[in-house]
């Protein structure tokens, strides 16, 4: 099931909070060598903050198997704060109708192709869904280039934003690598092609038909 938790939900579900910051440590900062903060082995930043907001994709058990962080660019873009040369196209990093991906995982815990797409799609679809509730007009993100080509196969309205720029020393150095930004927008088309590519057409119910407790576990928008 997918759970859908607001930053300012974190003294509520302090273990959703304390498992998902626990990942990102060793996900981000012990296996990709990234320079991050760390308090008491868990990966917080300045972005954590109120107006973030997590999607968890979580199995049977409770275990976090795929996430993803959504903040909002106007105050909150990793983009515009750090990474502003990737934007070469004129257009703005910040917008009131814009979010922005960080902090993307997917637990290669089923390493065929068919499960990595499910797990991938499962979580996308919910984002994209939650992103059309609101009416935002693009999702935006930066990644590793070298993972472009598998945005684009899950859907071609991939937009580059601009062309690629080494980070943390570059492709050498531990840590480093070659990054750029690309935006989706925020289309029933997207979402079309996400739930084409993992599978997940006719399976997985549209936004508006998703029940929405309003007490009781789990906690959040239970998505699916």
């Amino acid at each position: 099931m997918v759970i859908v938790l607001n930053g300012s939900e974190r003294r509520k579900y302090p273990d959703y909070f304390d498992r998902l910051f626990r990942l990102r440590y060793r996900v981000f900062v012990q296996q990709r060598g990234w320079s991050l903060p760390v308090v008491n082995g868990r990966e917080i930043d300045q972005y954590d903050n109120d107006d973030a907001v997590y999607f968890l994709d979580l199995d049977d058990d409770e275990n976090i198997q795929s996430t993803v962080r959504m903040t909002p660019t106007i105050g909150s873009s990793l983009l515009a704060d750090y990474f502003p040369h990737l934007v070469e196209n004129g257009q703005s990093p910040r917008s009131g109708r814009v979010y922005e991906a960080t902090r993307y995982i997917v637990l290669p815990s089923q390493r065929t192709r068919a499960a990595l797409r499910l797990a991938k799609g499962r979580l996308l679809t919910v984002l994209l869904e939650w992103c059309l509730d609101r009416r935002l007009t693009h999702l935006q993100t930066v990644i590793d280039a070298g993972t472009l080509s598998s945005f684009v196969e899950i859907t071609r309205q991939t937009m580059p934003l601009g062309l690629s720029h080494p980070y943390g020393g570059g492709r050498g150095a531990l840590g480093g690598g070659e990054c750029m930004a690309f935006r989706w927008p925020i289309t029933p088309q997207v979402l079309d092609d996400i739930r084409a590519y993992a599978g997940l057409a006719g399976v997985m119910p549209r936004f508006d038909d998703i029940r929405r407790p309003d007490t009781g576990p789990p906690p959040g928008v239970l998505l699916h």
